[in-house]
């Protein structure tokens, strides 16, 4: 005969409590009491207990594994979304699958189909540089498995999204930006087709428009590619006169490129050209002069979107959900002082 392997009713009948409260409590699930939960534990790994999480999936017709899909787990705002994710899963007794899509929205789609192969219980995902439609979440509707878009959003009706106002965010960019004395504010954006890029370029001509600033066409330039484009933009900005004074971009890198380029030309940063990144990543606290960001609540879109997608797992037909949450302007160094009158200018 095999060696024996434990079951949750051998845990319980040592323990004499109840298999239920056993499987809730190896899922640290909140509604057990923290005492009990610590027996548990320390019965199962005294008996050697390793869960059987195929069996399990297969009598529950579940996995308890949410797959999830970021354009770079590299980026600090995804890392901490993550983090965020990967905590309010463990939680609920879910782990997660977390895949990046490299901005490819072909690898994005084949990453979806693997997932739907892992028998994945919902997805969470943030949309790459290149996605434009929803033709790739088709086969999660044929399959019913529920998917919450964050950040990175689609117009696709009936799904969960938790966005950021995007739009709000930029408009109080570019109203500090007037505050200090800047008239001719250039925006380096994303992709054009981005949901977050719309939103954010709507924010800039608004705040153009209510503080009376000339909207000028070749003040606003997009990054395709966020390795190459940032740069080219920058120098594209400063061969053209007249120069902008203020700058606002798509995120904290392309600020740090437009700094360090500016240094490198010997234009003073802030007095003579002020500089707003997005996302307030490690970098901004490092470039000299440090640098004015957007702080994105990374820490509730992870919770907010897990929360809404476990919720939709436990209950089909509960009605989906649009939460847009708000970001902060961190000020720094890059924009802290009035403009002044220069040769450069």
């Amino acid at each position: 005969m095999g060696k024996h392997q434990t079951t949750v009713k051998d845990i319980a009948r040592k323990l004499h409590i109840s298999v239920s409260t056993v499987s809730r409590a190896l899922r640290n699930l909140p509604d057990v009491n923290p005492e009990t939960k610590k027996n548990v534990h320390e019965m199962a790994e005294k008996l050697n207990y390793e869960p059987n999480y195929i069996a399990k999936s297969l009598i529950n017709k579940r996995t308890n594994v949410i797959g999830v899909i970021v354009p770079l787990i590299a980026s600090s705002v995804f890392s901490r979304i993550l983090t965020a994710m990967h905590n309010t899963a463990h939680r609920h007794g879910f782990q997660l699958m977390v895949c990046q899509s490299n901005e490819s929205s072909t690898q994005e789609s084949e990453l979806i189909k693997q997932l739907v192969s892992f028998k994945i219980d919902g997805l969470l995902i943030s949309v790459s540089s290149e996605t434009k439609n929803d033709e790739a979440f088709e086969i999660l509707n044929k399959k019913e498995i529920p998917y919450v878009l964050f950040d990175r959003i689609l117009p696709i009706n009936n799904v969960s999204k938790v966005t950021v106002d995007e739009f709000q965010c930029v408009f109080t960019a570019i109203k500090h930006l007037n505050e200090i004395g800047c008239r001719r504010i250039a925006h380096i954006g994303g992709p054009p087709h981005l949901s977050i890029s719309k939103d954010r370029i709507n924010g800039y001509l608004a705040a153009l428009n209510k503080y009376n600033m000339e909207i000028d066409d070749r003040l606003i330039l997009h990054c395709n590619n966020f390795d190459e484009d940032p740069l080219v933009n920058v120098i594209k900005l400063f061969s053209q006169k007249p120069y902008p004074d203020g700058i606002f971009t798509i995120n904290d890198y392309t600020a740090v490129a437009a700094i360090k380029y500016l240094n490198k030309c010997g234009v003073r940063v802030p007095e003579e050209v002020s500089v707003i990144g997005f996302n307030n990543d490690p970098i901004a606290e490092v470039v000299e002069p440090t640098l004015t960001t957007i702080k994105l609540p990374c820490d509730e879109i992870g919770t907010i979107a897990t929360d809404l997608l476990i919720k939709k797992i436990n209950s089909p037909s509960s009605p989906p959900q649009s939460v847009t949450l708000h970001g902060d302007i961190i000020y720094r160094s890059s924009s802290e002082k009035a403009q002044l009158t220069s040769s450069f200018m």
